[in-house]
């Protein structure tokens, strides 16, 4: 009977599961009104709208940041000449910067004549893509914003005593809106396993290929997350009584719903784990840094759906639609999972990693998170995501970049899955395979 459960969650994942239960209001960030200030000093409040539980802004407010706006139907192109050309489309979270594909944490929509877009773009995806233009402070809720258009950079060169270059960030600021982090869980470890058999541990490296996944001072996340997984095989393939299995060993892109598929079509009926190695991001909070480990269950924190928002983008490079109408059947699936027990596993597993890092990781202990991570959903074992540290964070990007430091998290996240094993499964059967 567990086995028909099984196949049929797998079968509603196949058949179309989008992500249109991510709630909305999902970003603490996105504020209630923003002062913007220009560059002359100037301050005036940008045109929010507070619609459908989110804050938007209309079309109008990105003509007078200096974009252009071209619109035909539901189809929206933001462009500023030789800069960037953002490409949004209503109802869908997901669009396009420069032909790379992003994720809103809530869909652009229409509202009479009006098409409204997420101010998550202006206050996220500005300072991040754009920082020599805009820099946003959560904690006062100001835009500081240049014009990125030609006439703004005429403006620049003409004005008396400047001489047109670009300035950049200030200096010396200081994060001083608190982070969402959940309390470390308080797990206590079950008696080791008498299992003897071989045991299947499946080492997903996050994005690749066509998709970068999170970009930051030149690190992208595809290549961080690649270059821990294959050190991640490589210690764990010493191990006798360990398979070990990759999503990619190369730059190769690999559909998001696949990965857990295949993970659990290689374990079959034997016990096994799913490792899914990442890199965080968080643009309109470059201070931001840490390490974080998540397993599947609903999001609880702003935080967590951010985060959760950011690596499912990846369904959108192969068209996957968004459907509201599915919420039940994700509600399913976390059933199903508790009922195998998963959940309970998942979080020991996630202790087990997030112990190991921060013997080591010169970042916070962001501890362990949950949300409805797409990546984890089909992989009917033991699942947990790991965040090894910040992109958007110019020392942490630095650090994720260097080969001894994703040497070391290997060996963390290693010790991690080997002091696992040793207490699952449970007993001298599969227990909760």
């Amino acid at each position: 009977m567990m086995k028909g459960l099984r196949v049929r969650a797998l079968t509603l994942l196949i058949g179309g599961l989008g992500l249109g239960w991510i709630p909305a209001a999902v970003l603490g960030q996105a504020p209630a009104a923003i002062q913007l200030e220009r560059e002359d000093g100037r301050v005036e409040a940008l045109a929010v709208a507070s619609e459908r539980g989110y804050a938007v802004l209309p079309l109008s407010a990105f003509r007078s940041l200096g974009w252009s706006v071209a619109r035909s139907g539901d189809e929206v192109t933001l462009r500023v000449e030789t800069r960037a050309e953002v490409d949004l489309t209503v109802g869908t979270p997901f669009f396009r910067w420069d032909g790379v594909v992003l994720q809103l944490a809530d869909p652009v929509f229409r509202s009479g004549d009006e098409i409204y877009v997420p101010a998550q773009l202006v206050t996220d995806f500005f300072p991040e893509r754009i920082p020599e233009y805009y820099d946003y402070d959560t904690a006062t809720g100001r835009l500081r914003a240049g014009d990125p258009s030609p006439r703004g950079a005429a403006a620049r060169a003409a004005r008396p005593g400047r001489d047109g270059g670009e300035e950049g960030p200030e200096e010396g600021g200081t994060e001083t809106t608190s982070t969402n982090l959940s309390a470390p869980l308080e797990v206590d470890p079950p008696p080791r396993s008498t299992y003897d058999g071989a045991r299947v541990v499946w080492v997903d490296a996050g994005h690749g290929g066509a998709d970068p996944g999170a970009v930051g001072h030149g690190v992208l996340e595809k290549d961080v997350a690649l270059g821990v997984a294959r050190r991640l095989a490589e210690i764990l393939r010493r191990e006798s009584s360990v398979e070990v299995r990759m999503t990619r060993d190369e730059d190769d892109f690999v559909d998001l719903w696949d990965r857990g598929l295949l993970a659990t079509d290689a374990k079959g009926e034997r016990p096994g784990v799913f490792i899914s190695i990442h890199a965080n991001s968080f643009p309109a909070r470059s201070t931001t840094r840490g390490f974080e480990t998540y397993f599947l269950s609903e999001a609880r924190t702003d935080d967590e759906r951010r985060v959760s928002a950011n690596e499912n983008a990846p369904l959108s490079i192969r068209g996957r639609g968004l459907d509201a109408s599915r919420q039940s059947d994700l509600d399913f699936i976390l059933r199903e999972l508790r009922n195998f027990d998963h959940a309970h596993w998942s979080a020991l597993l996630a202790q087990f990693v997030q112990d190991e890092l921060d013997a080591f990781h010169p970042g916070p202990n962001r501890g362990v998170k949950q949300a409805p991570l797409a990546v984890l959903t089909n992989a009917i074992m033991p699942s947990v995501l790991v965040e090894v540290g910040f992109v958007t964070n110019s020392d942490e990007a630095r650090l994720l970049a260097r080969t001894d430091f994703q040497q070391r998290t290997a060996e963390g996240i290693a010790a991690a899955v080997l002091s696992f094993l040793e207490r699952y499964p449970p007993g001298n059967g599969l227990g909760s395979r």
